[in-house]
């Protein structure tokens, strides 16, 4: 399995090779686990970190003359809508990805490309570039942000520990040593703006902003699946010849549900 680093025309972010972890897991929390106990050498995130817990994240990024902003949101159960905003030579496109959690788990893409066999390609790059920029945001400003008053610059260089993210898929990172430019700036009373410059082998820039909201945002159970390619995700098992296969992965469902609230129904069963 592959992992891209985005979507449409847009090439996010970084110069970080991702790569796949064929264990089969449970959900994210799992998988994260266990890489970091595979990599007892790289800086783990604080499960208490205030960076971790935005209500809205957006990234910008820029390649090749195409430009675009990927906005995250996230609900007070850990619903996730993704909204990537791209332009390439003056057109203009919306792709949109939602993860819906229950006693099963949903993938939902609009306008998005999903290539046959590795659908989850798709979702895993947009939240490994979250991850890794809160892990960045984490190494610069450990306090997290509402301790940032005002424009704040940070420097970090690291020569021993290596940065691990990870989704029940997928992992990537940034090896070890690795030096960090960062600023930090409140743009209003709830978010704080950033520029990261991290550089180890490559150049890696991410710029964006985090929020946390009073009141997250909500996904009605009324939102229309109209248009919306439901993916279920979780173990996968296929065989090749006398050999069985499992991977962890996003199929297309053979359900059709009409609206959201009809798709909780299903993930609550």
């Amino acid at each position: 399995m592959k992992v891209r680093y985005g979507l449409c025309c847009v090439t996010l972010l970084i110069g970080v090779v991702f790569q796949v972890n064929k264990t089969v897991a449970q959900d994210v929390a799992a998988a994260a686990r266990a890489n970091r106990a595979r990599h007892n050498n790289a800086a783990s995130v604080k499960a208490d970190s205030e960076w971790y817990s935005p209500t809205r994240a957006s990234i910008r990024a820029q390649n090749q003359g195409a430009a675009g902003t990927i906005l995250y949101e996230i609900s007070g159960n850990q619903d996730l809508k993704i909204t990537m905003d791209t332009v390439e030579k003056g057109k203009k496109q919306i792709a949109e990805m939602m993860v819906i959690n229950g006693q099963s788990q949903w993938m939902l893409a609009k306008n998005v490309p999903l290539e046959k066999g590795y659908e989850i390609d798709a979702l895993d790059g947009v939240v490994l570039n979250l991850k890794l920029a809160l892990e960045l945001l984490r190494a610069a400003a450990p306090g997290g942000p509402t301790g940032i008053k005002q424009k704040a610059t940070f420097d970090v260089k690291e020569d021993s520990r290596s940065i691990a993210v990870n989704t029940a898929s997928a992992n990537g990172g940034l090896e070890a040593p690795w030096t960090l430019h960062a600023i930090i700036e409140p743009a209003s009373a709830d978010q704080w703006s950033f520029e990261l410059l991290a550089k180890h082998e490559e150049t890696i820039h991410i710029s964006g902003t985090w929020q946390k909201g009073a009141t997250p945002p909500t996904f009605g159970d009324d939102l229309s699946l109209e248009g919306w390619q439901i993916l279920s995700i979780g173990p996968i098992k296929t065989t090749d010849g006398d050999s069985t296969i499992l991977d962890y992965g996003a199929q297309i469902s053979q359900k059709h549900p009409k609206t959201l609230g009809e798709l909780r129904k299903m993930s609550a069963r």
